[in-house]
């Protein structure tokens, strides 16, 4: 059964995310450089003819005109893209490209490094979601901080607010939260495979649920049986680093499964994930 291409000139793309420093380091690598702007000019040639009708004599004559148009393109980041999906296209061998039509069979053995091009069901873990979502209390935190010699001052019950050392705590806690970095995983009904990676920069999280393509570089396989929890996923550096070792080497126990990611399973530098 022949296979869809994956790339069509004509194809919209809209980004639920895109790393653009990575977008940009491919493309420099791909074509030997960046293109920031790109000049086009076109011209239109025609003529004109005239002629007077005078009692003596008459005349008639021509001038050509010609009117130029320079515009001026910049190289936008879907344009880069358009044209990383052309050249995999053109190539998948040369940019160890895989476009993954059968997981089962194109994830089996494949090396870090590999770019990988999915189109899977895509979801934030539960954990994942509610650690980001927490991530907005740490400046709540501070204005409670700053307002608690005020509420004192005026005879305000403050009992039941913590000490300002424990407040204190909490703020470092939640500013861990707040920095450490959303994680994706995408899977599909038809394979136990699934892919997962973090995204760097400010992401919504309500797009990133549902089907999607998800395109990156392979950084780790999880083979059958093994388990890795998403708090000690890279970016995630709520686990000190000797606990997130533990915990990778630890089963779930039960009940706890959807809070790691089971192999077999591939852990991506994520590229973009579109629609």
């Amino acid at each position: 059964m022949p296979s869809k291409p994956s790339y069509c000139g004509e194809m919209l793309i809209r980004f639920l995310y895109l790393d653009r420093p990575a977008l940009g380091q491919y493309i420099s690598s791909l074509e030997g450089g960046s293109v920031q702007t790109s000049t086009t000019r076109s011209s239109h040639g025609g003529s004109f003819e005239g002629g007077g009708d005078l009692k003596v004599a008459s005349a008639k004559g021509s001038r050509s005109h010609e009117d130029e148009v320079e515009k001026a393109l910049v190289d936008t980041e879907s344009a880069q893209f358009k044209r990383l999906l052309a050249a995999a296209a053109a190539d998948p061998e040369h940019l160890g490209w895989i476009e993954a039509l059968d997981p089962d069979a194109d994830f089996e053995g494949v090396g870090v490094g590999a770019m990988i091009s999915w189109e899977c069901d895509v979801f934030v873990p539960s954990a994942v979601r509610m650690i980001s979502q927490a991530g907005g209390v740490a400046p709540l935190l501070d204005t409670m901080r700053a307002l608690l010699p005020a509420a004192k001052a005026l005879g305000l019950n403050t009992g039941s607010v913590p000490a300002d050392e424990e407040l204190d705590a909490m703020g470092k806690m939640f500013r861990g939260i707040e920095s450490s970095k959303v994680l994706i995983v995408g899977e599909d009904d038809a394979t136990d495979w699934k892919v997962a990676g973090h995204l760097s920069g400010q992401v919504e999280l309500g797009d990133l649920e549902g089907r999607a393509r998800v395109v990156g570089k392979v950084a780790r396989t999880l083979r059958e049986g093994q388990w890795k929890p998403y708090m000690a996923f890279p970016g995630m550096d709520l686990l000190p680093r000797e606990q997130r070792r533990l915990a990778e080497r630890t089963p779930p126990t039960a009940g706890k499964e959807d809070d790691y990611l089971h192999g077999p399973a591939l852990m991506l530098d994520i590229l973009a994930v579109y629609r």
